[in-house]
């Protein structure tokens, strides 16, 4: 091992910098077990969900498709959404953003992994969940990208070659994805 185990740092100062509808953006000041001050932006982001639906087949997984603005690029990935709704818990999130983008129900809804997104310089975790037991009814889209976001039914077989080939690129949809499979596969 390198370093010490389990060194103590201290949080001693933080001031916000950026206050958006997603996260703030705070600048912080720490102290090392030496003694030393540092300062380390910090993204503290409300966190998020998102959904595995398997058709009830269970051949397929529906994945939307959908512009992302920091990257420029539509992306296909997993059905995901803020916990932007004060009280609501992970799984009720689960359940609001699958009927909003994808326009299905889920008779159940089981947690797979909590995801820490940006290590380095975020707080935010996605908590991902596979839904089984499709049902549909209405898209209630939410936001100007869920306007134009499109469902697409992708061949569970084809996921390993889409993410190898670079079709899957978000991190959360390709662990999703993987744990999923895993998962269905015991």
């Amino acid at each position: 091992m390198v370093g010490l185990p389990d060194p103590e740092y201290l949080l001693v100062g933080e001031e916000l910098l950026h206050s958006g509808y997603a996260f703030d953006l705070y600048a912080t000041s720490w102290v090392d077990p030496e003694g030393e001050t540092f300062v380390r932006d910090i993204v503290r982001h409300r966190g998020a969900v998102a959904i595995v639906p398997i058709t009830n087949d269970g051949r397929s997984v529906l994945l939307v498709r959908q512009f992302r603005t920091p990257l420029n690029d539509w992306l296909l990935e997993l059905p995901a959404g803020l916990r932007d709704k004060e009280g609501e818990s992970d799984i009720d999130t689960a359940h609001r953003e699958l009927e909003e983008e994808v326009g299905c129900i889920a008779d159940s809804m089981e947690h797979l992994i909590t995801l820490a997104t940006a290590v380095g310089f975020a707080d935010e975790s996605i908590s991902v969940y596979l839904a089984r037991g499709l049902s549909w009814t209405q898209r209630k889209a939410d936001g100007v990208e869920e306007k134009a976001m499109t469902v697409e039914h992708v061949a569970l077989v084809d996921v390993p070659s889409m993410i190898a080939d670079g079709t899957i690129v978000d991190a959360k949809t390709v662990a999703g994805l993987l744990i999923a499979h895993q998962r269905m596969a015991n």
